[in-house]
């Protein structure tokens, strides 16, 4: 029998494969993650296609930007794995209006025609595939900067804190939808 200690994720997973750093961080960002996809499993496809509380997306549209958003997350955990240094993203002020919207609105885009379902495929393989990454920085790498997000343990706050707000937008729509 494996007497190893694991995370208390779903499914659980070996500590000892990670930076012990990186432990409750990662167990927050999953769970945060696990969050949404149930909400998949339980809320009616009708209620998908409703307003959200994230102005002028529908709830199929906040999961599209979820899914993009792991992108983001995953270039700063490859630069960092690759010893590439990152600078902190900053505005462009030669694009007008908000460049954070545009940014966000276009990566979005190749998700948006997907039905929910394959959406939650995508947030699940997301998680898998940012598990994998965390799994693999070293205790140096942890504290490395790393872009917008300041260092690895800021990057899983910053994930697990985005996928909360999105996941409140959701739930919280225009019609207040406490039924969950």
């Amino acid at each position: 029998m494996d007497d190893r200690p694991l995370l208390a994720t779903d499914p659980p997973l070996p500590a000892d494969d990670f930076v012990p750093a990186l432990w409750v961080p990662l167990t927050r960002a999953l769970r945060a993650r696990r969050r949404l996809i149930q909400m998949v499993e339980v809320l009616p496809a009708e209620r998908w296609l409703q307003e959200s509380a994230a102005a002028a997306w529908s709830r199929r549209d906040v999961l599209a930007h979820l899914a993009a958003s792991d992108r983001r997350y995953h270039d700063v955990l490859n630069a960092a794995l690759n010893g590439s240094p990152l600078e902190e993203w900053q505005p462009d002020p030669s694009v007008p209006g908000d460049e954070l919207d545009l940014a966000n609105a276009l990566g979005a885009e190749r998700f948006l025609g997907q039905p929910v379902a394959a959406l939650a495929e995508q947030l699940q393989a997301g998680a898998e595939k940012s598990t994998m990454l965390f799994s693999a920085l070293t205790e140096d790498q942890v504290l490395m900067r790393m872009g917008f997000a300041g260092n690895a343990l800021s990057l899983l706050e910053a994930w697990t804190s985005h996928d909360n707000n999105h996941a409140d937008d959701i739930i919280n729509g225009p019609k207040m939808m406490r039924t969950l």
